[in-house]
């Protein structure tokens, strides 16, 4: 992998750190610039006794505090969040120009975000229609829109030029993987990510063993003792 600079776009606050925060710990040790596009605040993620009393406002500003604390922890500075509504996202041209927006102003090699290929719908979480939306809205952005004058001129006035990533990678759909990282030096960064989101993740000892067992199965077919996979695809210019 030979990006310099990456920026990963998602639906919700600890999408990142659930599926792909060791490669990403991975790929900042290595000097490598990860800046994160998160398209809601997660504000319905709160649910039981006393969530009544927190008005949307705060939800918003609890879960991007902890998705900031998250991204320090495995060394990403740039967290950007489009806040759009949590639950309702649909791949609309108005989510499609917000995203160019951060393709055109961050400028970068690689873009990893949701895969628009699932249609395994063999996981509530996975298929979360938001993760849905923002895979098919990131798709159609990357091509034909980012890198082309005649989508949203609008951002021409603003300073953001046109630009083509040179790779996207999907994350889910491990059937399809292409792309194989190995994590098992970042493991340990990646709950210490998780368990940043204290809204959402209780004891984060109560959820290692299933994230290590997640880890151990990406890994096998490429001989890694804990991996995350994902799909490659080449963009054209």
């Amino acid at each position: 992998m030979d990006h310099e600079k990456i920026l990963v776009i998602v639906a919700h606050p600890d999408d990142i750190d659930f599926v792909c925060a060791g490669t990403v710990a991975r790929w900042t040790r290595e000097g490598r610039e990860v800046a994160y596009c998160i398209c809601t605040s997660g504000e319905k993620g709160f649910t039981g006794e006393g969530a009544e009393k927190i008005s949307p406002g705060e939800r918003r500003e609890i879960r991007e505090a902890e998705q900031r604390a998250a991204a320090a922890v495995l060394g990403v500075r740039d967290v950007t969040f489009l806040r759009q509504p949590d639950g309702e996202l649909a791949n609309t041209g108005g989510l499609r120009q917000e995203i160019v927006r951060q393709i055109r102003r961050h400028r970068p090699g690689l873009v990893l975000t949701e895969d628009p290929a699932m249609n395994a719908f063999d996981s509530f979480y996975g298929y979360h229609s938001d993760h849905r939306a923002v895979g098919l809205a990131a798709f159609e952005s990357l091509y034909p829109a980012a890198g082309n004058e005649n989508y949203f001129p609008e951002l021409l006035a603003e300073g953001f030029a046109p630009f083509v990533p040179g790779e996207a990678y999907f994350q889910h759909g491990q059937e399809q993987a292409n792309i194989w990282v190995d994590i098992s030096e970042t493991f340990e960064l990646k709950l210490q990510a998780l368990a940043c989101h204290k809204s959402q993740v209780g004891d984060i000892e109560e959820l290692r063993p299933k994230m290590r067992e997640w880890a151990e199965r990406n890994g096998e077919k490429a001989g890694f003792p804990l991996a995350e996979t994902f799909r490659s695809l080449e963009i054209p210019r």
